[in-house]
């Protein structure tokens, strides 16, 4: 069984991975980084649960388009903060930018992902949004 510390180095490896199939072209390759169903929610959004892959795909591509159109055109990662809560579980919370073409800051968020191991694949089961005013678990400081 792997001990906490590596299970958490998995963790903060399979971010890297995530962010580039979601600023890449390829939908499946996005779409492969969660167990379905899956949950999103946070603050006043209303909890959606995602049934399969090809109602993720077509809520995503809605969601670029959207961010397409206020200037994204990548995102990047400031911090990642892991904490497993079993053998194939744990909560991975990850400090992210928003980058326009030009290279500017469109905007600074920060998430949380429960995520869960199967075949040594982690997987988002769950995503949330951490409100700009909270700091999220373990009260660690935005950067």
């Amino acid at each position: 069984m792997a001990d906490a510390e590596q299970l958490a180095a998995e963790m903060h490896a399979f971010y890297p991975r995530y962010i580039e199939s979601f600023n890449g072209d390829d939908p499946d390759a996005y779409a492969a980084n969660f167990s379905f169903p899956c949950v999103l929610f946070g603050g006043r959004q209303p909890v959606t649960v995602v049934p399969d892959a090809a109602t993720w795909i077509a809520m995503m591509a809605n969601t670029k388009t959207i961010m397409k159109s206020k200037g994204w055109a990548r995102t990047g990662i400031e911090k990642t903060y892991a904490w497993p809560t079993a053998p194939d579980m744990g909560l991975l919370m990850a400090d992210f930018v928003r980058y326009r073409s030009d290279g500017s800051v469109l905007m600074r968020g920060r998430a949380c992902y429960t995520l869960r191991s199967a075949d040594g694949r982690w997987k988002i089961v769950a995503m949330m949004e951490v409100a700009p005013s909270m700091p999220g678990p373990g009260g660690i400081p935005r950067p």
